[in-house]
């Protein structure tokens, strides 16, 4: 097992999704690796998982039943294990496709903003909320913690992995520490364990909106100050290489 997780497991990660998320997704891969299980029917099944489960939320009321948290909890949990193992299962057969990974982020997006929603809903049903109340609060949640996702995907695609400052100061250093927060495997935990007191669920889903949004902004200061300073020292970089044919479809950013 400890070696099929270190030839195969991929990014370390956050520290939740690498203590529980990980190890799991490695379980359900190696036990997939001889049956015809594919990958990508792997994440179509953490998708199935994740729309159940979201399904059972946007209907709870309250008082929920412990049993009904605590499934909630396990079902989320091996929902995203489902999505750590589809990758690592295929790395040990070597069946990496482009599609496996576009289909495998286009359901990381559909999962997000399903449990965003499910979660907005069962408190502003748990609480009554009326509808000015309750457009602003689902409008936070959703917007802050989507956009978070999304610009962290587009960082990594568009400007590479590279850290935005070479040379961090002890504080920035420490505040990039803060990330850990912002680990999905961790923010399921937490998000179920708090069904049964929706009002504490309402100002942890806000706060994590919050410390998405603020992220965002740290990352698009951080990189900005990195590219001010790479177009210093390199203007050419600064200047994007105009296409030689304005309809040649190489050019385009998302080539078909």
């Amino acid at each position: 097992m400890n070696d099929f997780r270190r030839r195969y497991q991929g990014a370390q990660g956050l520290f939740w999704i690498r203590r529980v998320n990980h190890p799991a997704g490695a379980v359900v891969a190696l036990l997939l690796l001889p049956t015809r299980m594919t990958p990508n029917m792997v994440t179509m099944a953490g998708l199935t998982v994740h729309v159940v489960t979201a399904m059972v939320l946007a209907t709870l009321s309250t008082p929920v039943p412990p049993v009904t948290w605590l499934s909630v909890m396990v079902l989320w949990q091996l929902a995203f294990s489902l999505d750590c193992a589809d990758g690592q299962l295929a790395r040990a057969r070597r069946s990496s496709s482009p599609f496996g990974a576009w289909l495998d982020q286009l359901v990381d997006v559909v999962t997000h903003a399903i449990l965003y929603t499910a979660l907005t809903t069962y408190v502003v049903r748990a609480l009554a909320m009326d509808g000015l109340s309750a457009a602003l609060f689902a409008s936070i949640v959703i917007s802050l913690s989507m956009l978070q996702l999304l610009t962290t995907w587009g960082r990594a695609e568009i400007l590479g992995t590279e850290p935005a400052i070479r040379q961090p100061s002890p504080l920035l250093v420490l505040m990039m520490h803060g990330k850990h927060v912002l680990d999905y495997g961790f923010y399921l935990f937490v998000a179920a364990l708090l069904l049964p007191w929706p009002a504490a669920l309402l100002v942890f889903l806000v706060a994590y909106a919050s410390i998405s949004g603020l992220a965002v902004v740290a990352q698009l200061g951080l990189n900005w100050r990195r590219y001010i300073t790479d177009a210093r020292r390199s203007p050419v970089l600064a200047v994007p290489a105009r296409p030689e044919t304005a309809d040649d479809p190489s050019t385009s950013d998302k080539g078909g």
